[in-house]
């Protein structure tokens, strides 16, 4: 498992920690949050190096709240057209967690 912060600035930067992802940003409504870890699971090179894959698309639902303990879930396909399964689990105001609940 792997943990990361990321600091929504002009450059997004990513520092590896431990088990989950750990993502900071500026959210303001339930779908930021949403469009925010589909960009997340895509574009994130230290996740994909963690998982040893890349992904070429992901999906999230909304989540329903906003609120501290809120989760929703995503999928994802890797460069391999296999599906990934991830739990987002909202943490603060502005951040959330990405935990990988089922791999390929």
């Amino acid at each position: 498992m792997l943990r990361a912060v990321v600091r929504r600035a002009v450059v997004r930067r990513a520092v590896v920690l431990a088990p989950p992802l750990v993502l900071v940003g500026c959210f303001t409504t339930a779908a930021d949050f949403k469009d925010d870890a589909e960009t997340f699971i895509e574009d994130n090179q230290e996740l994909s190096n963690a998982l040893q894959v890349d992904f070429t698309s992901a999906t999230c639902q909304q989540p329903e709240r906003q609120d501290v303990g809120t989760t929703f879930p995503c999928t994802a396909l890797d460069d391999q057209s296999r599906s990934w399964e991830f739990s987002v689990e909202i943490t603060g105001s502005n951040q959330y967690e990405v935990n990988v609940s089922r791999r390929p």
